[in-house]
């Protein structure tokens, strides 16, 4: 696929990195980056262009293939890193398994060289700190994930609320983030960015359904079935769907478990964003796709036969399917339905949860003993 791509970038622009390198260039000559009133365009934080930058050193088929490469070997170390917590003694059978899984969504990502595999990896290898209880790499993780595409906020976001022991950091490495660009260009000229990047963030929440080709969520799907609602109506959805998902990961948090709790705030992040970020699309659903296929083992692990296995196996693939245009604007959303719901039935029985993660059938991992989770 990267061998594809390189050869692509040859005489084709309608690949991500195209736009990622213009921007790039855009950034260091003061010209403008965010359009307020446009749906498309650049979406990220002005520090993903400083990280990417080596890539505009060289010509564009070697920065295709260079990208593609981290991308590549990113996702598999992360992937790997989270099937030594599922089962340390056979590791790269769970990270090919989960690998397997996510290989339709992946190659979807890699085919347009994003920042959704990145992204994902780095969500990846933060659960993956999480669960062996190392707030300080868990915090790092998820700081360049944010950095590299901003979508991972959610995950920071709910990791502030449940882990308090990653506040601090969390606000310090975000507040760098932002900071970090304005030791390089002009103050008046990266001010006026983020306004407008404030602006276009809410001229996207407002947009109607549908009204770019690959958007695929559940205002979309809703508009399928007939069912078209109004900009606060959506609004008000997705805050709901954000309040549920921090009680979910709230409750979890307070058995104590850093295993139980760091899987819950990826599966519970990463699914948020697929049925409910505004700006989701078709080719945007490998965030989802490894998380569930974990999950789909966890179960398998244990016994074979067990079907919830299988059954979260089988939405991970169905959610991982590149679908036509139309078909994806309601088939991926409505398969993230079912898959909400069953998120819902495991995590409502915090007990339960933790013990589906834990070492043993039965038996509890430790979660640090400082501040309660949440004050």
């Amino acid at each position: 696929m990267i061998s594809s791509d390189v050869r692509r970038l040859a005489v084709e622009r309608e690949i991500a990195i195209y736009e990622y390198l213009v921007f790039i260039e855009n950034f260091w000559s003061n010209s403008p980056l965010y359009v307020p009133e446009s749906l498309h365009g650049f979406h990220y934080l002005p520090i993903m262009l400083i990280i990417g930058t080596p890539l505009s050193w060289v010509n564009i088929q070697l920065a295709g293939g260079i990208f593609g490469l981290l991308s590549v070997g990113f996702f598999s170390f992360g992937v790997f890193r989270l099937a030594q917590q599922i089962t340390p003694t056979r590791s790269f059978a769970v990270a090919g398994s989960i690998l397997v899984i996510s290989l339709m969504a992946a190659l979807i990502s890699l085919r347009l060289l994003q920042m959704q595999m990145p992204m994902t990896a780095a969500m990846i290898c933060a659960a993956a700190a999480g669960m062996r209880a190392d707030w300080r790499a868990y915090v790092v993780w998820l700081v360049l994930a944010v950095a590299l595409k901003p979508l991972a906020i959610v995950m920071v976001l709910l990791s502030v609320v449940v882990i308090p022991q990653t506040r601090v950091p969390f606000i310090v490495g975000i507040a760098a983030l932002l900071a970090v660009p304005f030791a390089l260009q002009s103050w008046d000229y990266l001010a006026n960015e983020y306004v407008n990047y404030v602006r276009q963030l809410l001229n996207i929440t407002d947009a109607d359904p549908g009204i770019w080709g690959n958007q695929a969520e559940f205002s979309t799907l809703l508009k399928a079935l007939g069912l078209e609602l109004g900009a606060g109506t959506r609004l008000a959805i997705r805050l709901g769907a954000a309040l549920v998902t921090l009680w979910l990961a709230w409750r979890i948090a307070l058995e104590r478990n850093a295993r139980a709790t760091s899987v819950a705030l990826l599966l519970l992040s990463t699914c948020y964003i697929g049925l409910f970020n505004p700006r989701q699309e078709g080719v945007s659903y490998l965030v989802v796709v490894p998380g569930l296929a974990a999950l789909s083992l966890w179960f398998l692990r244990r016994n074979m036969a067990d079907w919830r296995g299988w059954l979260w196996m089988a939405l991970a693939v169905t959610v991982g399917i590149r679908w036509g245009g139309t078909q994806a604007k309601w088939i991926l959303p409505a398969t993230m339905v079912p898959i909400w719901i069953g998120l819902l039935a495991l995590t409502l029985n915090p007990r339960r949860w933790c013990e589906l993660f834990s070492d043993k059938p039965g038996t509890m991992a430790a979660i640090p003993a400082e501040p309660k989770p949440i004050v």
